[in-house]
């Protein structure tokens, strides 16, 4: 039995999955703080396909993984998917700003 942080994984499908899941989201969000990067520092026009879906997918990767402490750190992709925060910022004072 191996141990990660200390804890048993027994349950590899569950462990398979959620690293599938964190690889994909990992590669969103990488695509999207490109976007970011694009857009925002050097002015180009680029869209960005998936605004917050990185950062979902890989917060239900961590909140997947079999450990005890997955679901104390499931924020953190939420927080670092750049593409996401910068749509929901934006919409919110366009939003703001009407009112």
């Amino acid at each position: 039995m191996r141990a990660i942080g200390g804890e048993a994984l027994m349950n590899w499908p569950q462990l398979i999955f959620a690293v599938v899941l964190l690889t994909i989201g990992g590669v969103l969000i990488a695509y999207n703080a490109m976007i970011f990067w694009l857009t925002v520092i050097r002015k180009d026009h680029a869209p960005s396909v998936a605004p917050i879906f990185g950062g979902v997918i890989a917060a239900i990767g961590i909140a997947v993984l079999p450990v005890t402490w997955g679901w104390k750190w499931a924020w953190v992709p939420l927080v670092l998917d750049w593409g996401g925060i910068r749509i929901f910022v934006s919409h919110w004072l366009s939003e703001r700003a009407k009112s």
